[in-house]
């Protein structure tokens, strides 16, 4: 199936956590570009786990055996040898700034997504 470029396709996936929690399964969906969609549900859910899911944190270290399916990203499958650009595509907010923010001060934050794409001052 080609995708246009924008399009975000989510099929059949599934994932468990190490201590064998399962936080998503056969979850499947499409959104077009320039769609705006909104993923609710009550804590536990799967949210957090999709989003990284899109952005290819999820399954990382874990390996594939951890998660089922795949996630698409303006037609390219999100995985390892497509990481670099789909982290340029697609970010995450986490809501606790506390799991975010790492850096001695506001400005090296700021600067530490640019920089590790591989942009320099001056």
């Amino acid at each position: 199936m080609a995708l246009t470029p924008g399009t975000v396709e989510v099929r059949d996936l599934g994932f468990r956590y190490p201590d064998g929690t399962a936080a998503l399964s056969g979850l499947s969906l499409s959104v077009a570009a320039g769609e705006r969609v909104a993923v609710l549900g009550p804590n536990g859910a799967g949210k957090t786990t999709l989003a990284l899911h899109l952005n290819g944190v999820l399954p990382g270290d874990m390996g594939r055996s951890a998660s089922t399916g795949s996630v698409w990203i303006g037609g390219s499958e999100v995985g390892k040898a497509t990481l670099r650009e789909c982290r340029r595509r697609v970010g995450i907010v986490f809501q606790d700034p506390d799991d975010q923010l790492f850096m001695p001060t506001v400005a090296d934050d700021v600067a530490f997504g640019p920089a590790n794409l591989g942009y320099r001052d001056g």
